[in-house]
């Protein structure tokens, strides 16, 4: 164990730190991380580093499913002005990766009014179906049902309350990748996101419509799934049922046109709910672990695990980790900010962007 706590070496907080963590109003789970998670005794290290090209990849993923949460300004606003958005102090700032992107749709689903978004991405030639993680409190109950759902397979059982929510929203998704690959044409690859319950969501997605056989899906289309802190979708069946689907998809139209990457980090203790004992699993076999601006894989028999010791010196960008900070942002951060801006637009949408720096500088007195 004294081997075990020189691997985690401790960090002062900065003022900018001390600022940022008392200014948090959203969950983090940490507290969970400490009551369900279980460290594995497997130590990650730098033979388990993934490449550089790999995380910023996912991070700039990220991007995408983190602008899934905004419920205070229309998606549609944002993609509009994404110039000026990503300007310093402005919502967008540091957000790049969503430099010249279009709009396919925005959607509301039909139980608790899950959120969630369809754009095209022309540098990268991707479709990025992005689905929020839990924003509010009959969200909230929905992740708290966890009772068995049988899956419409029969192959397993999937989590009720991610079914209900899935099915609310199914139809806006399904309209928008038809949208999107009838106004793009040269699209090469589907990209489904989500962070938290949008993840459980994007998976279930997967197993309903991507992954079976269906006119929805181009041949030979590239399939990218990217879910951040994931809680457990279902039992081990089904995951067994979604493993059968990938290799099926991959013999079909080859080893590469499926990748998945299940992101868990430091001190996030929602990929260890709903807890195992109750039967539920995870469905990625090899996931991967983000510590402190550092991406590692996670090898597969360690799977089901939540946390994990580093071997490695951190960086103290965010030394306490949790649910709300993958991919080196802050994303309280960028949900603050859509908030000044939805007030701003309310009091004069004629002047709204002084009025936002207005709002920006009294907050960083």
């Amino acid at each position: 164990m004294h081997i075990l706590k020189q691997l985690e070496p401790k960090h002062a907080l900065t003022e900018a730190q001390k600022q940022m963590y008392a200014s948090e109003k959203l969950m983090n789970f940490r507290w969970v991380a400490k009551v369900a998670a279980t460290y594995s005794p497997y130590i990650l290290s730098v033979k388990d580093l993934a490449d550089q090209k790999l995380f910023s990849e996912l991070a700039e993923i990220g991007q995408f499913t983190e602008l899934a949460y905004t419920n205070a300004v229309p998606v549609q606003f944002l993609f509009e002005h994404l110039n000026l958005l990503m300007n310093p102090k402005f919502p967008l700032e540091g957000y790049n990766a969503l430099e010249g992107s279009v709009l396919v749709s925005e959607f509301f689903g039909k139980v608790a009014h899950l959120h969630g978004y369809v754009a095209y991405r022309p540098k990268t030639k991707q479709l990025v179906v992005a689905t929020s993680g839990t924003s509010t409190a009959i969200q909230a109950i929905q992740d708290l049902r966890t009772l068995w759902h049988r899956h419409k397979s029969r192959k397993g059982l999937v989590h009720s309350g991610f079914w209900q929510l899935y099915k609310g929203i199914r139809p806006f998704i399904l309209e928008g990748i038809r949208k999107g690959f009838e106004e793009h044409k040269d699209i090469q690859e589907l990209v489904i996101t989500g962070h938290s319950m949008g993840a459980a969501v994007s998976y279930i997605l997967l197993l309903d419509q991507i992954l079976v056989p269906n006119d929805l899906i181009p041949a030979d289309l590239s399939i990218k799934l990217v879910a951040f802190g994931s809680p457990r979708p279902g039992d081990a069946n089904l995951s067994m049922y979604y493993q059968e689907l990938i290799g099926a998809y991959r013999r079909k139209n080859g080893d590469d046109a499926f990748s998945e990457y299940l992101v868990k980090a430091y001190n996030d203790g929602v990929p260890a709910l709903p807890p195992l004992f109750l039967g539920y699993r995870h469905f990625t076999l090899s996931p991967l672990y983000y510590d402190h601006m550092r991406l590692y894989h996670i090898p597969p028999r360690y799977s089901e695990y939540t946390s994990f010791h580093v071997d490695a010196e951190k960086s103290p960008q965010y030394p306490r980790g949790g649910h709300n900070y993958y991919n080196g942002r802050d994303q309280e951060k960028l949900l603050r900010r859509l908030g000044w801006l939805e007030k701003s637009l309310a009091k004069d949408d004629s002047c709204w962007e002084e009025a936002y720096l207005q709002r920006v500088r009294k907050h960083s007195r």
